[in-house]
């Protein structure tokens, strides 16, 4: 299961190549749609068990016939998330002078998804999928430094389904998201007298799922005149 979720970001490039292909060697309309979603978020932390904050966000679908590029940005709000890393420095000459973990607490989760999408049937109400990737960042650190931050970021790929209904020129939707985990970020500085700090790990756990629902509003047709 882990080698087919760590697949996911090389498929999608796989895809999304292919339909740029595709669309350049065609002529058709795109609709063009903006809108809003919220909803919920699911994760997990090394020292804390799964659990679920409130999720709101923002996207872009681009879509033409049965395929289309979504692009969206979403927030998970939580408050005072518990988290850790390991860390150890050493001196100039490389001995090692201390080591430990690092508790750090987080207040949110923000992401940047990007999704090449696929509408199989048509009609008012039709199903969707989604497949692609993109980049994850905790944020509100304490302490607030740049090693929390290198262990919060991280890429990932990820697979999204729903169904939306056509009331007029306005969808309305509602989609389930998962990504891969984070992973182990790595992260290291020196300093001028020559010693160095090491750290290692995730501030979130496991792969991440969201729930959300929301409207989009069709911004009119664009034509490709190639």
């Amino acid at each position: 299961m882990r080698m087919v979720i760590r697949s996911i970001p090389a498929v999608a490039l796989v895809l999304a190549l292919g339909a740029g292909r595709l669309s350049a060697q065609q002529n058709e309309n795109f609709q063009w749609y903006i809108g809003g979603q919220g909803g919920v978020m699911n994760f997990g932390t090394p020292n804390q068990t799964r659990g679920t904050v409130p999720l709101g966000g923002a996207h872009l679908l681009i879509k033409a016939r049965r395929t289309g590029l979504y692009l969206a940005v979403d927030q998970g709000f939580g408050s005072n998330e518990l988290s850790s890393y390991s860390y150890a420095t050493t001196d100039s000459l490389g001995t090692v002078t201390g080591s430990g973990t690092q508790a750090v607490t987080f207040n949110y989760i923000r992401r940047y998804s990007a999704m090449l999408m696929a509408f199989p049937v048509k009609g008012h109400v039709t199903p969707f999928l989604g497949i692609g990737g993109g980049i994850i960042h905790t944020g509100g650190h304490n302490p607030d430094d740049a090693v929390s931050k290198a262990m919060g970021s991280a890429g990932f790929g990820s697979l999204l389904g729903g169904v939306q209904i056509y009331v007029s020129r306005v969808m309305i939707f509602g989609q389930y998201q998962v990504q891969t985990e984070m992973g182990t970020q790595n992260y290291s500085v020196t300093f001028s007298d020559g010693s160095k700090l090491s750290a290692a790990g995730a501030l979130t756990h496991g792969v991440i799922h969201t729930f959300s629902a929301g409207v989009r509003f069709n911004l009119g047709d664009w034509h490709n005149e190639d």
